[in-house]
């Protein structure tokens, strides 16, 4: 067996990370459209696919990159469902 550079490890173990952060922070997507549904509630606004997507994008680049990747896969779902009705 070859053994690995510093440099071909090192991109591994970025990989594995990034990985892991696309899993953990997907676990969040469920909240992420609560907390949106509840922000459109209290400003009395309608609540649509459209604006749910717009508020979570809006909103996403000031999250933890964790809870950054939960709003991605809760953008993700959303249009996915938009998709699937039409």
């Amino acid at each position: 067996m070859a053994k690995k550079t510093p440099e071909q490890l090192a991109q591994e173990f970025e990989g594995r990370k990034a990985k892991g952060l696309a899993k953990g922070g997907a676990a969040f997507w469920p909240n992420i459209i609560a907390n949106a549904v509840l922000k459109l509630t209290q400003q009395r606004a309608e609540i649509t696919p459209e604006t749910l997507i717009e508020m979570i994008e809006r909103e996403a680049p000031t999250l933890e990159i964790n809870v950054r990747s939960g709003a991605a896969e809760a953008v993700a779902r959303l249009k996915q469902a938009i998709a699937k009705g039409s």
